[in-house]
């Protein structure tokens, strides 16, 4: 494989751990020590630049392969043959199964301070799971494809509010709240989930794309057929989102904060 497809072929979180590397995922971005200073360095793990790491501390940057390069002390050669042979990513899966785990969800001063009753979490299936599971600790979020069916839990950690969910669930794949929409009236777009909920207790129409800050060309797809969008995400992102839509351009597209 070339430089850009083993870029997006490489899982990144299975090429860090056969590195040895340890790494703290939040949404696309996994945090890493940086190889030139003892600072944290964001690799990505999803979109057009996956697989590629900056660290803001000392401003070195590169990609999965160099970093194998200089943990192996190995060449470039040696480099992507390692990764091709033990770190490929599986093919991106939609799940096709109903999800058969329904957590016990309690309803609590943190998602009372985030706005969000608790007869929307009721209705949404949202709250802090009870007993230990991966989602301890997380408010955890069921999520469901565009027919409806339930596929995954999507946790965001009251400590931090890091992102957590099981390998299995791709959040490109999918939109949060997509199966509730009529696309015939406008729809909100927000990356932040916590405000999706709020916008749909106002009576909104909203999805949101997990926190990425990107949008996955699935999930254009899944936004073609919407006649109108807002957009309400931070300035960075407009940018960004914008060119995206722009190649994809059909219907009425609006950036709000």
């Amino acid at each position: 494989m070339n430089y850009k497809d083993t870029l997006q072929a490489v899982d990144t979180l299975k090429a860090l751990s056969v590195l040895g590397i340890e790494s703290i995922q939040n949404g696309a971005y996994i945090f890493i020590d940086c190889p030139n200073c003892t600072q944290k360095a964001a690799i990505k793990a999803y979109g057009d630049k996956k697989n590629l790491f900056y660290c803001p501390s000392c401003k070195s940057s590169g990609h999965i392969i160099s970093l194998v390069m200089k943990t192996k002390g190995i060449d470039w050669k040696e480099a992507n043959e390692f990764l091709s042979s033990k770190a490929l990513n599986e093919i991106a899966k939609k799940i096709t199964e109903e999800l058969n785990i329904n957590y016990e969800l309690v309803y609590n001063d943190f998602i009372k301070c985030k706005g969000i009753s608790e007869d929307m979490c009721h209705f949404l299936e949202i709250g802090v799971p009870k007993g230990k599971t991966m989602l301890a600790g997380c408010v955890a979020f069921a999520v469901r494809d565009e027919e409806g069916k339930k596929v995954a839990y999507y946790g965001i950690k009251m400590k931090d509010e890091k992102a957590v969910f099981h390998k299995s669930f791709n959040p490109e794949l999918y939109l949060y709240n997509f199966c509730n929409l009529d696309r015939k009236e406008i729809v909100y777009f927000t990356t932040n989930i916590f405000r999706c909920v709020k916008e749909i207790e106002a009576q909104q129409q909203c999805v949101c794309n997990f926190g990425l800050p990107y949008l996955s060309p699935f999930q254009i797809e899944l936004l073609q057929d919407i006649e109108r969008i807002v957009f309400m995400v931070d300035e960075p992102l407009v940018k960004t989102l914008a060119i995206q839509l722009a190649q994809y351009q059909r219907g009425f597209y609006r950036f709000e904060h």
